[in-house]
């Protein structure tokens, strides 16, 4: 008897894969270059510091803009915000502030609307600084506040939003003035303190009364500079202000 042929498996059957998968050959990661910077923002820094001094010699609100365009224009134009207030060239001269017609205070709105006598522009521009204020009066496009309760006054600028603090009326109005209306209505405007070189000075005076007072930035009272002189029309020009009582005009230099 011849023996059985051994069983083999069918000829046709595939062998299995292997059971760990082949890896995919390593592809090495190229970073992307850094991008170039093109168009204006390549300016060279030479000539955007020399085109922000042209800007800011006309505006400075067109100023502010210019920084906003790039990090680049930033770094190179100085911040517009002097916390002094004393530089005349960073406030908004050529802004007027503008009445919208619709029976709102803008200290109740909390928004003023400004003018651009040059170009005729016009911004409306929102101020939570003015809740719980009374506007007493604009200089130079600078807003000046009179807190309702306190009657501490505040120079503000508009754009920057810088503010100047001021003391409170509160003892001058209890010794000399005693007229709550004549606080209501009183009237203030910016100028150059005599004292000091690195502050402001805010001048104010009243209706129905011959009180006008003056106080520096960061000083504790206010000075009564005169005593008789009862201000009709008032004029701020040049650090100083002219005013015209009894048809006569004058100009307070000293300030």
């Amino acid at each position: 008897m011849g023996r059985k042929a051994p069983s083999f498996a069918p000829a046709g059957r595939k062998r299995k894969g292997p059971s760990f998968p082949l890896l995919s050959p390593c592809k090495r990661r190229i970073s992307p270059a850094p991008a170039q910077v093109t168009g204006w923002a390549s300016l060279p820094d030479d000539i955007v510091h020399q085109v922000a001094a042209l800007v800011l010699e006309f505006d400075v609100v067109d100023y502010i803009a210019f920084r906003a365009v790039c990090s680049g224009w930033r770094a190179c134009a100085p911040s517009p915000r002097d916390p002094t207030l004393r530089i005349r060239s960073l406030r908004p001269v050529d802004w007027v502030a503008l009445c919208d017609g619709d029976a709102v205070r803008p200290d109740d709105a909390c928004q003023i609307t400004f003018f651009q006598k040059r170009t005729a522009r016009c911004l409306r521009v929102r101020l939570p600084e003015l809740q719980r204020h009374r506007i007493i009066g604009f200089t130079d496009g600078l807003v000046i506040l009179l807190h309702k309760r306190a009657t501490t006054i505040r120079v503000l600028h508009p754009f920057t939003r810088v503010v100047v603090d001021f003391p409170s009326l509160v003892p001058v109005y209890q010794k000399l003035i005693r007229n709550r209306n004549c606080v209501l209505r009183m009237n203030a405007a910016v100028c150059s303190s005599v004292s000091s070189t690195t502050s402001i000075a805010v001048v104010a005076w009243f209706p129905w009364s011959s009180v006008v007072l003056s106080a520096d930035a960061g000083h504790s009272s206010w000075e009564v500079i005169h005593k008789d002189m009862y201000l009709s029309n008032t004029l701020p020009f040049q650090a100083s202000i002219s005013w015209s009582p009894m048809a006569t005009c004058y100009l307070l230099s000293s300030l």
